[in-house]
């Protein structure tokens, strides 16, 4: 099975590092340094203090002639609209997953010309070490749910997954999605604001009480999501992953654009457009705008 990965990015090298070992993996990088030191290393993952390295392909977006049996799309949802015609070009009957967070995505891959398209809600923790290198932090799975099309596509990683890298079906891709939406807004703007790790927002009373009333927000925008997902599963996720930094947070730490707009600007939309009063989500999507602004030069 030949698998393209769009995306170099920490999510983008955890797919190819564990993919790679079981396929044909080639990674489509925008960079010609990365795509050299991709051919040079193969992707390292860090674990537990193992080191694993994984051979793989790797080509710049502009040259991408090979053909795949599946393409993942790993880059961030603010990306998308600038693979159009490299996606389109790729063939519509190529299946794509992509792997974004929030859901501001699913009407545009939805306007795709492909047969088979494919979401993914990755729970992995992941950090970026440089172009060739990724730390996983936190061995999770990543849920995949069809969109359109139907499974033969998908179903020969699903059956080949490991322990370490599983992937896990859900009926459901808009639940799904919903679900990881739920703790996103939840834990990323915060631990982005206050520059903790995830497990710190459970234990600080103040932050913590934030938290409860963002999940609350959501649910007057979502209520159909109630019973489906619940406070609690946010409070595991944060001490699961309680030294785990969120993308938010790295994202402003290294000053580069955040995925506020997916993850808490769509749903400002939805608040505004059903007359929902959601200040907290409001407040926090002016304060993360606000440092993004200034980090990238006001």
């Amino acid at each position: 099975m030949k698998i393209g990965i769009i995306g170099g990015g920490a999510v983008g090298l955890l797919f190819a590092g564990y993919l790679g070992r079981l396929f044909d993996v080639t990674l489509i990088v925008r960079r010609e340094s990365q795509v050299r030191s991709l051919l040079e290393n193969g992707v390292t993952i860090y674990k537990e203090g193992s080191a694993i390295t994984t051979r793989v392909g790797a080509v710049q977006e502009t040259e991408t002639e090979k053909e795949f049996d599946l393409v993942i799309v790993a880059v961030k949802e603010y990306d998308l609209p600038f693979l159009r015609k490299e996606l389109v070009e790729l063939g519509v009957h190529v299946p794509l997953l992509f792997v974004q967070n929030g859901i501001g995505h699913v009407e545009w891959v939805k306007s795709l010309p492909h047969r088979h398209l494919v979401a993914g809600s990755v729970d992995h923790g992941a950090m970026k070490e440089n172009d060739a290198a990724v730390h996983h932090l936190g061995e999770a799975e990543t849920n995949i749910a069809l969109i359109r099309g139907n499974w033969h596509v998908i179903e020969e990683i699903v059956s080949k997954s490991t322990d370490s890298f599983r992937f896990s079906i859900r009926k459901d891709f808009e639940k799904m999605l919903l679900t990881k939406l739920f703790v996103n807004v939840s834990i990323n703007p915060l631990t982005a604001l206050t520059g903790v790790t995830n497990g710190k927002l459970v234990e600080n009373p103040y932050f913590h009480g934030l938290q409860k009333d963002l999940f609350n927000e959501m649910l007057l925008l979502f209520p159909q999501m109630k019973g489906n997902i619940s406070f609690e599963k946010v409070v595991d996720i944060c001490r699961n992953t309680y030294q785990n930094r969120s993308s938010m947070l790295k994202d402003i730490e290294s000053q580069r654009k955040t995925e506020i707009e997916s993850i808490i600007g769509v749903l400002l939309d939805k608040a505004q457009k059903e007359h929902h009063f959601v200040p907290i989500m409001n407040l926090l999507y002016k304060l993360v705008k606000g440092i993004e602004r200034e980090g990238l030069g006001g």
